[in-house]
């Protein structure tokens, strides 16, 4: 199974959001099969999510049930839209492999827009379109979801995890980390893994 990117959980609920500023995308309705689908993964979520106590691998597991929802998601709107068989939808999924590929070592936008042979300013009208902001912002949330994800997941220090990301000055990535999250990381860190299981 395909992981799912966070370009990509943006893409799914981008059907919430304004699309070129004008029109909201409309909400679609699932069939009663569709609806018993969901249902069913939501209930393994929940049972999941109760036995998470004694089990080591029912975090991966409930994302796995997750990333299966979403993605499952993002089938049905695209079918429901006629979205699949539209260019920007493709380059949308290209660019998001890319960006996960890529994003901690790659923070410069002049890299992608090499890698598709377009200027940064057609790059940022489609990201705008698509998420109502620019690849800038997408590139830094990504970066910022990785080092959470670190912080939680991980003993390395606030340094190393300044280093993995490719952060050449550890008190930059404390600072950016605070103005992105209103918290500086060791602060995230000592929060957050209270809440962990």
């Amino acid at each position: 199974m395909e992981e799912f990117s966070y370009i990509r959980l943006l893409d799914v609920f981008s059907c919430t959001s304004q699309v070129n500023r004008k029109n909201c995308n409309p909400c679609f309705d699932l069939d009663e099969k569709e609806k018993g689908y969901f249902t069913e993964l939501i209930r393994l979520i929940g049972s999941e999510y109760e036995y998470c106590i004694s089990s080591n691998n029912s975090v991966i597991i409930i994302r796995s049930l997750l990333n299966i929802m979403l993605l499952r998601l993002l089938e049905i709107y695209d079918a429901k839209s006629g979205r699949s068989n539209n260019g920007t939808s493709v380059f949308i999924h290209e660019l998001s492999l890319l960006i996960d590929s890529s994003f901690i070592k790659e923070h410069n936008i002049g890299f992608y827009t090499s890698a598709f042979n377009i200027s940064e300013k057609q790059l940022n009208v489609t990201c705008n379109s698509y998420f109502s902001f620019g690849l800038k912002k997408i590139l830094m949330d990504r970066l910022m979801q990785e080092a959470r994800k670190l912080l939680l997941s991980t003993d390395l220090s606030v340094s190393e995890i300044s280093y993995k990301l490719n952060y050449d000055d550890n008190s930059y990535f404390n600072k950016v980390f605070k103005k992105e999250t209103g918290l500086t990381p060791k602060r995230f860190r000592d929060i957050h893994k209270k809440l962990v299981p």
